[in-house]
């Protein structure tokens, strides 16, 4: 029997991570990505104790996907990549990067799109160094 496929979207927050499900209503939190994600299951957990009737996706075997929404992976990504670093790699000034990191304001489309791939770009370049010792 093939998995069915639960989306589970994490975004940053000021003083911690948030993710939801986009199928169902469950939600979690937490000051890591590890105890979002553990908050994210007992959620969900929960929401199937109380629910009454699973609906269809639930039912069987499923599988969670995440992925990251702009604030959430810009607040991962400010964990590596200070925020000055950040503005040299995408041109976007830094206490507007916090402020989309944060959760304050929600970038559009198009600087969403610039900062994942100057990001991209910049991990690509890093894969490609070669030390010699």
């Amino acid at each position: 029997m093939e998995s069915k496929v639960l989306n589970a979207v994490i975004t940053g927050g000021k003083d911690q991570y948030g993710a939801w499900i986009e199928e169902v209503p469950a939600f979690g939190a937490g000051d890591t990505l590890e105890d979002t994600k553990r908050n994210l299951l007992e959620g969900l957990r929960l929401y199937m104790e109380e629910c009454g009737e699973l609906p269809d996706i639930l039912k069987g075997n499923y599988e969670i996907k995440y992925s990251f929404d702009t604030s959430g992976y810009l607040k991962y990504i400010s964990n590596y990549i200070s925020f000055s670093g950040l503005n040299k790699l995408t041109g976007i000034n830094q206490k507007q990067l916090w402020s989309y990191a944060n959760g304050y304001r929600e970038p559009n489309k198009k600087t969403s799109e610039k900062i994942v791939n100057a990001i991209n770009l910049f991990g690509n370049d890093i894969s490609q160094v070669q030390l010699r010792f």
